[in-house]
């Protein structure tokens, strides 16, 4: 019988200053605090991401960029400027030590995203970090690699896939239903919306608008080979996304359902959720999409009964006279699970200043990303980011975690509120990834 020493949650700071990267640790209360690891922070060996532009669709758009083993005793993140991947040990009482070795090479440029199955890591390099502009700009190609993990957790090179016509992967994907199958998720928006150029940061010389899914089988050395790209149907083409008029219909966040071959893709372009069925062998069937209460769906989260999904939607939506981001709470239980039901909407609380946008709109300074359950599933916790990173805006406010509890229908509401720069988190980076361990 495995004896639980303590009840775990770890994020990523991101952290933009060289080298100072670093995981954060928490006991997980039974109320939904969150108290601090006394070995508080610890270095990944690297540096975040700095995404300093007004509020750009790309560099962050990613989910699992941190995550933990099967097993749980190993966690692995990601530094996306530095081009690495950190591996830690988790000890007893949720201490993190480096593997040695770690950080290892990600074998591509900006990794962002992170799966496992069995004994292979795949990583997602999104090649669209804005201070290595050579590669982003044509000297190197986004990229799936996977790599055998050794037995002291160190990390070997098995495969790398490379992706054409400048798309940027978001997410890295394994459905606990078919650990030989996986899933890739791209999404590229490089676009002057305004106009003027003055606030896009182009990356290249043409706009592009663009995103697909990848099915790749894993086999058992662990390689990746790719059975196939799917790209999206137009599910709602009348559709007026607010400064995005015309954008064809796009991916976002995919998560499968826990026991059926489905996999759920946010249509961020669409405010639609929409629903696939996979084969053993990656093949994919479109079963149709329904509709999604907020504005941009972004990173989706399944429990593991099979009952219900999670959706993270980015911004506020106008029409509903929203003023910050929502979270939304589908059943998928039965025969629910291919045309699901949204049951609640929740907003989160918003601190700091609105801001206008690279696409010229208005929007929060903190809006929600990634999203991650309790081993126990009483807890959905929610990770904010300060958005506006640009030199102009001097509030310290907007890097947050909330901790939401679930009622006996696995509704959310808002337990608590972590303002993260109590915590050491530099209010310049954007804090990303969450997971959960007992142990």
């Amino acid at each position: 019988m495995t004896t639980i020493h303590g009840q775990y949650l770890y994020i990523q700071t991101n952290d933009i200053r060289e080298g100072q990267n670093a995981v954060l640790g928490y006991v997980r209360k039974d109320d939904g605090r969150l108290d601090p690891l006394p070995g508080n922070p610890f270095y990944t060996g690297g540096t975040g991401i700095n995404n300093d532009t007004h509020g750009k669709l790309g560099p962050h758009d990613n989910d699992t960029p941190l995550i933990i083993s099967q097993n749980g005793t190993r966690l692995f993140t990601v530094n996306t400027h530095s081009n690495t991947v950190a591996v830690f040990d988790i000890q007893p009482d949720g201490a993190l030590r480096h593997v040695k070795g770690s950080p290892f090479g990600s074998h591509g440029v900006a990794p962002n995203s992170l799966a496992v199955s069995g004994t292979t890591l795949l990583v997602s390099n999104r090649n669209e970090d804005y201070h290595q502009l050579e590669a982003l700009r044509g000297a190197a190609k986004a990229s799936y690699v996977s790599f055998a993990i050794e037995p002291n957790g160190a990390l070997r090179c098995v495969s790398k896939i490379e992706v054409e016509n400048s798309q940027k992967p978001t997410q890295v994907y394994v459905p606990p239903s078919n650990p030989d199958v996986a899933f890739g998720n791209d999404f590229q928006v490089d676009v002057d919306f305004d106009g003027e150029g003055t606030r896009s940061f182009l990356a290249g010389t043409k706009p592009s608008v663009q995103g697909q899914l990848h099915v790749f089988h894993i086999g058992r050395d662990g390689r990746l080979t790719e059975r196939s790209l799917v790209q999206l149907p137009e599910t709602n083409a009348e559709c007026k996304y607010k400064g995005m008029d015309g954008v064809p219909s796009m991916p976002l966040g995919i998560w499968a359902h826990s026991t059926e071959p489905l996999l759920y893709v946010g249509f961020v372009t669409r405010n639609e959720l929409g629903v696939y069925r996979f084969s053993r062998e990656g093949e994919m069937t479109f079963l149709g999409s329904v509709d999604n209460s907020g504005q941009d769906i972004c990173w989706l989260l399944t429990n593991n009964k099979g009952t219900r999904l999670y959706t993270v939607n980015n911004l506020p939506r106008s029409d509903k006279n929203d003023t910050a981001a929502t979270v939304s709470t589908y059943d998928i239980s039965g025969q629910r699970a291919v045309k699901p039901v949204e049951i609640s909407r929740l907003q989160l609380p918003h601190p700091g200043e609105w801001f206008i946008n690279n696409r010229m709109f208005s929007q929060p300074g903190s809006t929600a990303f990634q999203c991650a359950l309790n081993p126990e599933e009483r807890f959905l916790y929610v990770i904010c980011q300060r958005i506006n990173q640009t030199d102009e805006n001097q509030s310290e406010e907007g890097n947050i975690l909330h901790s939401l509890q679930l009622d006996g229908e696995g509704v959310p509401s808002v337990a608590h509120s972590r303002h993260l720069i109590h915590d050491g988190v530099y209010y310049r980076s954007r804090p990303q990834g969450v997971a959960t361990v007992d142990r």
